[in-house]
């Protein structure tokens, strides 16, 4: 078996996931997440490669010349070459695969000894120090990061392999998204113990021969979920979650449909027993109340607050947002619908492609189905 830290995460987010990916060799069904992360990573490697290669700081034209089509990774391309300029520095790797054996002595990634793996997106030598940065494309930025035990592997690794005259590790954490960094300076105190701690979640993995599942926030990033035991037989057989043909598609839309309604009738009923016994433990999640603050603002006084601030009237407009949706139950409670049609003749407006979702089916004469008699209801199933 060989190992990586994700692999030891895995793990401890699921022994029964781990064993589906490392042992029986199944593959987790992407996200669009994770193919934005492997885009961005891989689009980012070839151009420090380049700057390497050049000895250049930045290449803004080759980098325009590579620009994604569209969506999340143009955008955080973007940005990257933007703000990115190489820095002073020394012994310089990029995508650089470690491979360690079960001694801990460094070896090749794929030699037949080869124990644990990991890759390090960027780093180099400042003097006595290493620098290790880490590319994320995470929606959210930790206001700081702990010396936890997968960012001192990285800094373990990179000092054991390719740095080991290195005084101290740097190891920052770079937010695509935002620009921003996150970083902990790691000292050979901090790296002595890793190898000792790896070899005893390692044997916590080797020791388990029952891998079950553990249900919980994980499931959502699995991957796994048309294989899980736990899913399939709480829910529908696999051929139901991936369907391939008509029959089995329409028997998934059923159930999706089946589902939605359950939900809400499931929440509700929720909602009350955490009222009334408390909250809801489900492996390491918890269903219970969220207690929160609701306002109901005077707009005049709002607006009077803010000029009263200095802000222009222009700048205020936009933060008043008014949606159709609004207006028009607004205008209903009023007995002034008719006002909704001059309203939105006055309005910018786009179309846009609804999200795959139920749709009423109309007639020949635009009508919805059964007459048009549809209750409202039902008008969530719309766009």
């Amino acid at each position: 078996m060989t190992y990586s830290y994700s692999s030891i995460e895995l793990y401890e987010s699921c022994p029964w996931a781990f064993r589906k990916v490392k042992i029986d060799d199944i593959k987790r069904q992407t996200s669009e997440a994770l193919e934005t992360g492997r885009t961005v990573h891989d689009r980012i490697a070839n151009y420090l490669e380049r700057l390497i290669q050049t000895k250049t700081r930045t290449d803004w034209q080759w980098a325009e010349q590579k620009q994604l089509a569209s969506g999340d990774s143009a955008a955080i391309w973007q940005l990257f070459v933007s703000n990115f300029t190489l820095p002073d520095m020394e012994a310089p790797g990029v995508e650089n695969k470690l491979g360690f054996d079960q001694n801990w002595n460094p070896t090749g990634f794929f030699d037949p000894e080869v124990h644990f793996r990991g890759v390090i997106d960027f780093h180099f030598r400042q003097g006595d120090l290493a620098v290790v940065i880490d590319w994320k494309t995470n929606r959210k930025i930790p206001e700081s990061v702990d010396k936890n035990l997968q960012l001192r592997t990285y800094g373990w690794a990179i000092k054991r392999a390719v740095y080991p005259d290195a005084q101290e590790v740097l190891l920052r954490l770079h937010f695509l998204r935002y620009g921003a960094n996150r970083q902990v300076l790691l000292t050979p105190d901090d790296l002595a113990k890793v190898p000792d701690e790896l070899d005893e979640k390692i044997a916590r993995i080797e020791a388990d021969k029952k891998f079950h599942p553990t249900p919980g926030s994980f499931c959502g990033w699995c991957g796994l979920t048309a294989h899980c035991p736990v899913m399939t037989q709480a829910l529908v057989p696999v051929e139901i979650l991936i369907p391939t043909t008509r029959e089995q598609a329409e028997k998934a839309a059923l159930l999706l449909l089946a589902l939605q309604t359950l939900g809400k009738e499931l929440t509700v009923r929720l909602k009350q027993w955490a009222q009334e016994y408390g909250p809801i433990k489900v492996g390491n999640l918890v269903y219970g109340l969220n207690p929160y603050a609701s306002y109901t603002f005077d707009p005049q006084a709002v607006v009077q607050t803010l000029l009263e601030a200095g802000l222009d009237r222009e700048v205020i407009w936009p933060l008043l947002s008014v949606s159709k949706t609004t207006l028009e139950r607004g205008l209903k409670k009023l007995k002034r619908k008719d006002v909704l049609e001059q309203v939105l003749a006055e309005a910018t407006g786009k179309t846009q492609q609804c999200p795959v979702r139920f749709l009423h089916e109309r007639n020949s004469s635009g009508a919805k189905g059964r007459g048009g008699n549809y209750p409202e209801s039902e008008s969530h199933f719309g766009c």
